[in-house]
């Protein structure tokens, strides 16, 4: 894309040595909130340059409530629209293959005790880390190497975590793990998969694979993630399609229902059959901006005229309320389904703010931000598609917890905190700090937040517990010290802590030369 700057590449050796953004000083804006003054709000986004782009995963920037959804370190941008170097179009087998028995499988087998089968480049393979393992440190249950694909920095959308395995989508294969790191089942599909949500229903996922058109993810396919096998398999609907294309698609699943979103249109289907939804219709001059599943299924939509509107899907297909967003402003992101919590800004991005929604579709209250700086992962989302697509933020019923940027302290160090907001009020009423690392929400466990330390330039990750009142962070995993290049080596990654074990799953595979990329790395006690 022309006029696009290269990304900014953090230092592998010391990836928070440089914050590629700074926050931008200004009066009070929408709901009391902060608006940015005129001219580079958000800073500057820097050319490339330096670095091995390790750890350089897509964040989006909440600086001061103005929820801008900025494509930081990571090259968000630059790499969606160039694609990588190697554009050639991926060959795929057409039939399901047992686990184990199909030979041209590039998607590597790893070991239960932890060492993977060998480098992605050929290199030797890795020893056992859990060899080396120091007293107190978690057990690397297994790490799966990248498989080979088609081209450089793809995107390999799908992962779940089930009761006893994980499911992971890599271009036409879909492959689950057991915890024990040996293979559960392997399903081909005719073509790669390049849209998923993140949720499931009943062990079931609806995922897009690619048509027949040039960048058309328009084919459908029902999973069994225990079984493995495709239950049916349709064609996208063309509802509201812009030239009969599904580019840049985003799907969000939740109950029966799968709302789809892409540059041009949108549709409801039902899980069970594939069979579009006769959902009501945006009004005249309006469109679909996409939607948010899990707990609920949520629309958003935006019209010429600076109207804009949030609804939730019941699961007939019927509306059961809609927020009218204030003019001049649209839903930007929805980091929470239940309860309801989203980003808004308006149409240059240069102001919003967060809101929560009651169960009846009514303001419940602004968060208060004011001119902190935010760091929620929102991925690269060029068309505004994946609207729920946000981790390193997490909601009770109660409370919202999101994460600050890296910031220095007094002493030249860093420091980032994760805060909590009461959902009522609107008002900050905790925070958790850590020095010399990111801190990213991951869910909640009853009362408790789990939380994910990231690694540091000379330490390994951990996963930690944050109690209802605050206060330091209670270690849960310490991950090893053996494992922290491979770590924090994810250029962009899910995490998913469940049931005690610690899981890393890659997002995109860079293909780069002379490195060990991993597609899942787990962690347990």
């Amino acid at each position: 894309m022309p006029g696009v700057p290269a990304p900014h590449r953090a230092d592998p050796a010391n990836p928070y040595a440089q914050n590629p953004y700074t926050a931008a000083q200004g009066g009070p804006g929408y709901g009391g909130m902060y608006t940015p003054p005129p001219g580079q709000p958000y800073g500057t986004l820097p050319s490339g340059g330096g670095g091995s782009g390790r750890n350089t995963r897509r964040k989006a920037v909440v600086i001061g409530a103005a929820v801008a959804v900025l494509l930081a370190a990571g090259g968000g941008v630059y790499a969606a629209v160039s694609g990588g170097d190697d554009d050639k179009k991926p060959t795929a087998a057409s039939t399901t293959t047992p686990a184990g028995q199909d030979r041209q499988d590039p998607t590597p087998e790893p070991t239960g005790n932890g060492a993977s089968t060998g480098a992605r480049d050929g290199g030797e393979s890795e020893s056992d880390p859990n060899d080396v393992r120091r007293a107190g440190e978690a057990k690397v249950l297994y790490q799966t190497p990248a498989p080979e694909v088609s081209k450089k920095s793809l995107d390999v959308p799908g992962f779940w975590v089930m009761k006893g395995y994980v499911v992971k989508a890599v271009e036409d294969k879909i492959v689950a793990y057991k915890d024990d790191g040996t293979k559960k089942w392997t399903l081909s599909l005719p073509k790669a998969v390049c849209a998923a949500p993140d949720s499931t229903t009943q062990g079931e996922v609806v995922v897009a694979y690619q048509g027949h058109g040039k960048d058309s993810c328009s084919q459908l396919a029902l999973i069994d993630l225990d079984k493995g096998v495709k239950v049916w398999d349709h064609d996208a609907p063309e509802a509201g399609s812009f030239g009969g294309g599904h580019t840049n698609m985003g799907m969000a699943q939740s109950g029966d229902l799968v709302g789809m979103s892409w540059f041009g249109g949108s549709a409801v289907i039902k899980v069970r059959d594939g069979k579009e939804v006769a959902l009501e219709k945006p009004s005249p001059g309006c469109s679909v901006d996409g939607y948010a599943g899990g707990k609920a299924l949520l629309r958003a939509y935006s019209c010429t005229n600076g109207t804009a509107k949030l609804q939730k899907v019941a699961s007939n297909g019927t509306i059961t309320w809609t927020y009218v967003v204030r003019k001049g402003y649209k839903v930007d992101k929805i980091f929470s389904t239940s309860p309801v919590v989203i980003a808004l800004s308006d149409q240059d991005r240069k102001a919003g703010g967060i809101l929560a929604i009651s169960d009846s579709g009514k303001e419940r209250s602004a968060l208060a931000v004011g001119k902190q700086s935010y760091q929620p992962l929102c991925g690269t989302d060029l068309f505004g598609t994946n609207l729920g697509s946000c981790q390193g933020v997490a909601a009770s019923r109660d409370t919202f917890y999101l994460p600050t940027e890296m910031t220095q302290d007094s002493a030249g160090g860093s420091t980032s905190e994760i805060h909590a907001f009461d959902l009522a009020s609107g008002k900050r009423k905790r925070a958790a700090k850590v020095a010399g690392r990111m801190l990213l929400p991951l869910s909640m466990d009853g009362k408790n937040l789990i939380a994910y330390e990231e690694p540091s330039y000379d330490k390994a990750g951990l996963v930690v517990s944050i109690g209802p009142d605050g206060g330091k962070p209670k270690t849960v995993l310490r991950l090893p010290q053996a494992t922290r290049e491979a770590e924090n080596g994810f250029y962009s990654a899910t995490h998913d802590y469940r049931n005690g074990i610690f899981y890393i799953a890659s997002n995109r595979i860079t293909g780069t030369e002379g490195t060990s990329e991993k597609l899942i790395m787990a962690f347990g006690s």
